[in-house]
């Protein structure tokens, strides 16, 4: 990125970003780099290393779920596989020859194992990695403490094997980092945290003045960024004006998926400020106005309804109204099995099983679970267990004993997605 000059806010804070990258890659003792950010900064650190990604090879951005110390190593490194055999035949196709295997285990533990992989892809493809950054971004982390532990563990493994060098290197993005202040403290040479401040929200305003646009989208665009604003404000009737405003236009327009997001902002803002009836009537009329957009042949429109159920579901659960929240995400699953992403089905199944479960429904909830393990099938195998298919497995094992009637048939499922518990 020497050469390149940003020329718009994102590309401008891209490269704040990576001057902090920087920050961490110069230093040569460092080997592991907690990104801290807030929430809306999260999302420019996830842009950064997708681009880092598409433009090397050597940045691996790896999603396995952290369930355990034992088994998370290994997932890992499963998930290195996964990305080489994704790209062997289209290397095959430039001409380069990958034909990289994996060394044997022998009684390697799962972070030595680890290492031993990252080294020798290092070692037979120098050219294209040179080094490896690993970007651990767990989709689950059932336990923050063990998580923590493991990466202690890492970094003490790390030390006693110095051949590696500079040339393995983990970056963890994080918003919430209390609990790996121990780390922190009990690594201080190899262990960093970066800071990062980027201000995104103040992008769409940048953009929007930049841009010179107007006439109906840039009317829309004003009073969509000051909606976003008025969220973290608690003023429901500044609220209830832009929000109606914003719809005037959108409706005019026929934007119908514009108007879901405008009825999704009010309800998050409802959400935030505990106003649940108000968050549930703002939810449903996403969904409403998403039903609009599906019979108008919007191409988003069954995701645009999935996206209000999963609003008004979360809506109920702060009320622990169970069975209604259960009802929410079934809808949601039709929705999303309608728009063909197997990944949210799952969930949403996972969801409703879950939420029926706490209403005492427990016939509902084996029957949502067994959907859920159906729509895992349509997910393809690489993404499996980086989904919350092993979340699913666990309960419904949990659910149906050894000796339960279903016990076979839940077997026989769980076989054929090839999901450890």
């Amino acid at each position: 990125m020497q050469d390149w000059q940003p020329t718009n806010p994102v590309e401008r804070r891209l490269m704040d970003a990576h001057t902090d990258w920087l920050s961490f890659a110069k230093d040569r003792g460092a080997r592991l780099m907690i990104w801290r950010t807030n929430e809306a900064d999260a999302q420019l650190v996830q842009l950064y290393f997708q681009a880092q990604q598409e433009l090397s090879c050597a940045v691996l951005r790896l999603r396995s779920g952290f369930y355990d110390e034992a088994r998370y190593g290994d997932a890992l490194t499963d998930e290195i596989g996964r990305f080489y055999e994704s790209r062997r035949e289209a290397s095959h196709a430039q001409g380069i020859e990958a034909d990289w295997q994996r060394p044997p285990r022998g009684k390697s533990g799962s972070i030595a194992y680890l290492f031993a992989v990252a080294n020798s892809l290092i070692r037979h493809h120098p050219d294209i990695f040179p080094a490896i950054v690993l970007v651990l971004e767990p989709v689950q982390c059932a336990d923050e403490a063990a998580l923590t532990h493991w990466l202690g563990e890492l970094l003490t493994t790390m030390g006693r094997a110095p051949q590696f060098g500079e040339k393995l290197r983990f970056v963890m993005p994080r918003i919430e980092v209390e609990s790996l202040l121990p780390l922190l403290a009990a690594h201080p040479r190899t262990a960093r945290m970066i800071e990062g401040r980027y201000s995104m929200k103040s992008v769409p305003r940048e953009l929007l003045a930049e841009s010179g646009e107007r006439g109906a989208s840039g009317e829309f665009r004003r009073l969509f960024i000051e909606l976003g604003e008025t969220v973290g404000s608690g003023d429901a009737a500044t609220l209830e004006r832009l929000r109606t405003a914003a719809l005037a236009i959108a409706e005019r327009e026929n934007w119908f998926d514009q108007c879901v997001v405008v009825h999704l902002i009010a309800g998050a803002a409802y959400l935030k400020w505990r106003e649940h009836a108000r968050s549930i009537e703002a939810y449903q009329c996403a969904v409403k106005s998403g039903e609009r957009a599906v019979a108008a042949g919007h191409p988003a429109g069954h995701k645009l309804v999935a996206n209000g159920l999963f609003g008004e579901a979360s809506a109920h659960l702060t009320q622990k109204s169970f069975a209604p929240a259960a009802y929410c995400y079934e809808r949601a699953a039709a929705s999303t099995g309608a728009a063909k992403d197997a990944l949210m089905t799952v969930e949403a199944w996972r969801m409703s099983a879950v939420c029926w479960e706490k209403s005492g429904e427990r016939e509902h909830a084996l029957e949502a679970g067994f959907s859920a393990l159906d729509a895992g099938l349509a997910l393809d195998e690489s993404m499996r267990a980086s989904s919350t298919l092993p979340l699913v497995v666990k309960w419904m094992a949990s659910q149906v004993g050894a000796f339960d009637r279903r016990r076979e048939e839940l077997s026989q499922k769980v076989a054929a997605l090839s999901v450890a518990r």
